[in-house]
């Protein structure tokens, strides 16, 4: 008999739901907040659940063949629309696989909702297939929160909780377990919460103290720089940033290399001044440096001598207290959402008097090395122009003539950062460009999130570029692109290398440097065809090689794509950095061994 669904008199903010089955239970809840995708890869701990998402017509199951895919597209479409994500995954298995793409989401603070299926609560202790007693503990240190479903009941409440501290400050993932039993049990009487009731105020804001302390801070210093941190991008507060620089007449520099944080300052303004520590034209006589949301710094390796001036004032603004002061002490820490801090330091700043003369100073000694910058890249772009295989300067600055001013960019690249950095124009502001990537580390997630951003953003143009290793890391999203009818634009940057490890081998100075035979990094021999792999997921693909049919090709990509298909070009590019021109491996032949 079906289940009824009745309103409960007693509490107008819950209703009653009653001889529903915990599959049941979790799909009510989803309706009621508002969720309309599950992404997903379910198994035989799941089919209580998945059985009760049938003739569900506003609740859309995107599968995936690989379960980081599942979780990566769940990123992507968190990070687009700014709410949290639901994923549901097999049992231990799925656990496994999802893993990196969840390390990914912890670093960048995503919100999702992960549910994981387990043997039934009868079979505990029993080692049965795909048993894992302490599962829900298995990701406990790349989350919010874990929790095994202890009885079906529960199932509405613990969802409830997963919700909220997905979202709460910074937010990330949660991590949730049922068992099969629990997911088939049908449940007398429960009650759902609606997300009325657990509302989450992201926007902290410092006190007023510690703003007036801040802005006493950058009017009272000489040269001041500002380092447009990735929490600028992900809180909307790029506008607000970019009138407290004009107003101060300060530098702004992104985040170190090693954070992978996305450009959250328009890259033509013209106090823009490229990445911190990457750029050499970067004014080196700061005497106060203000890391607005950003890491304060990623590290990759130990520095070989200070990273800023000795006496300068430092700064350190995030709604991530854990990281305040972790890597470098502080002068001043600020715990805020960055848009609310920033606005209330906009108030601030416009309230009080400005050293006008010290204010254009600043700006007159801006110009020379901005200057500077700018025509490097413009030189180098035109020296390589023409150069087989094609340069990665030119491959960056044809895609950037030819995305859309509003694109949505999904980077998964590596040592191809710098030339994106270095080329492509994002604007960060109202529907300007915005670049979208991944501090993780861990590859495999490019392809999925860009899927989930463009479920999430149907309406604007999404890109994704992607190193030729980073893409085989979850190349199977390609086939739900084409089963969802994905238009998405993906360009493969194919240097057929491991470049960055390349790059790192060569650093090391030791036998590899000295012989030109590095391990475990040049990808030819045979090189991978991603046209016929895309092909063979249903997904249009063309590779390029020469220089001169490059533009053609974008626009062919981007064509396909407006006309609502995903197209892939490979687009193959010269490896750059330390050991780049190797393609040396080792020569092992099995075929060779058997015949000995």
């Amino acid at each position: 008999m079906l289940a009824s669904v009745l309103p409960d008199t007693a509490a107008a903010r819950t209703r009653l739901l009653r001889g529903l089955t915990g599959g049941q239970l979790t799909v009510e809840f989803l309706r009621e907040w508002s969720i309309p995708y599950v992404f997903g890869l379910g198994g035989s701990e799941e089919v209580g659940f998945l059985d009760a998402l049938v003739e569900q017509d506003d609740l859309d199951y995107v599968l995936a063949l690989h379960e980081g895919s599942a979780l990566s597209m769940a990123d992507g479409y968190a990070r687009a629309t700014g709410k949290p994500a639901f994923v549901n995954l097999h049992s231990v298995a799925g656990a496994s696989y999802a893993l990196g793409p969840m390390i990914n989401a912890y670093r960048d603070r995503t919100p999702l909702i992960v549910t994981v299926g387990r043997q039934s609560t009868a079979l505990r202790g029993a080692e049965a297939f795909l048993e894992a007693v302490n599962l829900h503990m298995l990701p406990r240190d790349y989350t919010r929160w874990t929790w095994d479903v202890l009885t079906a009941a529960s199932i509405p409440e613990t969802l409830r909780r997963a919700f909220l501290l997905a979202r709460v400050p910074p937010g990330g993932p949660t991590f949730v377990t049922v068992s099969k039993d629990l997911w088939e049990q049908t449940v007398a009487e429960t009650e759902l919460i609606p997300p009325g009731s657990s509302p989450v105020n992201a926007e902290i804001r410092p006190d007023d103290g510690t703003i007036d302390e801040l802005a006493r801070l950058l009017l009272k210093a000489e040269a001041p720089l500002i380092i447009a941190g990735r929490e600028i991008a992900w809180h909307g507060a790029t506008p607000q940033l970019v009138e407290i620089a004009e107003r101060l007449g300060a530098v702004v520099v992104g985040d170190v290399p090693a954070s992978h944080s996305p450009v959250a300052f328009p890259t033509n303004h013209p106090q823009y001044a490229g990445l911190f520590t990457l750029d050499p034209e970067l004014p080196p006589a700061y005497d106060l440096l203000w890391s607005a949301g950003g890491t304060m710094f990623t590290l990759f390796d130990k520095a070989s001598g200070p990273r800023i001036p000795q006496g300068a004032t430092v700064v350190h603004s995030s709604i991530d207290a854990s990281q305040l002061g972790r890597n470098l002490p502080l002068d001043l820490a600020v715990v805020g959402h960055s848009r609310a801090t920033l606005e209330r330091l906009l108030t601030v700043l416009r309230e009080r008097p400005l050293p006008k003369a010290r204010i254009d100073d600043r700006r007159r000694r801006l110009e020379p090395p901005l200057t500077a910058r700018r025509t490097r890249i413009e030189t180098t772009a035109r020296r390589v122009w023409d150069e087989t295989p094609i340069a990665p300067e030119r491959l960056a600055a044809e895609l950037n003539q030819r995305l859309a001013p509003d694109a949505m960019v999904v980077c998964e690249l590596a040592t191809s950062d710098f030339f994106v950095w270095q080329q492509i124009d994002f604007q960060q502001t109202g529907r300007g460009r915005t670049q979208i990537t991944s501090a993780g580390g861990c590859l495999g997630w490019g392809l999925g999130a860009a899927i989930g951003v463009k479920i999430g953003r149907p309406a604007q143009q999404v890109a994704l570029l992607v190193g030729d290793g980073s893409l085989q890391f979850g190349v199977q999203a390609l086939w739900s692109a084409a089963r969802y009818e994905v238009p998405l634009a993906i360009f493969v940057w194919n240097n057929l290398a491991y470049q960055a490890n390349r790059n790192a081998l060569h650093r090391y100075g030791g036998r590899a440097a000295a012989t030109g035979k590095y391990i475990g990094c040049y990808l030819g021999a045979p090189a991978i065809d991603h046209v016929r792999i895309a092909q063979g997921y249903g997904v249009e693909a063309e590779r390029v090689s020469d220089p001169a049919a490059l533009g053609a090709g974008i626009e062919r990509c981007l064509r396909v794509v407006a006309d609502g298909r995903p197209y892939l070009l490979d687009v193959s590019i010269q490896a750059r950095f330390g050991g780049a021109a190797s393609t040396w491996y080792n020569p092992l032949s099995i075929a060779r061994l058997q015949n000995i």
